[in-house]
């Protein structure tokens, strides 16, 4: 003697159940995301503030920028850069350049630890964007 799947017990008796059912938990999940959302904002301007943003084309030098200690730069672009160099106004210079058969990327980011007031310089071809972000 069988007993068949409707008469065995099951809590959920039709397909339009289960789908009101779920649907039920998929609002009840998305109603506690809007409350925790309220309820405790995120503060992006906390974490990174960007304080200079520069462009050019090929080869070019931006003009100068003033940050705290910690801060870092983002860039893109979309030519073939060769290196990026900031320099800080008492003559210390950093790079970033490209080493044999690993090109610079697309787009990327360093971090820094001095502050000061900089300068960026950068060799290649094609556009290309940087930030600079305070901490």
């Amino acid at each position: 003697m069988s007993t068949s799947p409707a008469t065995s017990g099951s809590m959920i008796q039709k397909p339009g159940t289960f789908v009101l059912i779920c649907f039920g938990l998929f609002a009840l999940v998305v109603g506690i995301t809007v409350l925790a959302m309220t309820l405790f904002p995120a503060n992006p301007s906390s974490a990174h503030q960007r304080v200079a943003h520069f462009e050019g084309e090929g080869d070019g030098k931006t003009g100068s920028f003033v940050v705290d200690d910690e801060w870092e730069f983002r860039w893109e672009h979309d030519g073939d850069l060769k290196a990026i160099l900031w320099t800080r106004s008492d003559g210390q210079e950093e790079s970033f350049i490209e080493m044999p058969g690993k090109p610079i990327r697309h787009q990327g980011g360093v971090d820094n630890t001095e502050g000061g007031e900089y300068t960026f310089e950068v060799k290649g071809t094609g556009s290309w964007k940087i930030d600079v972000y305070q901490f």
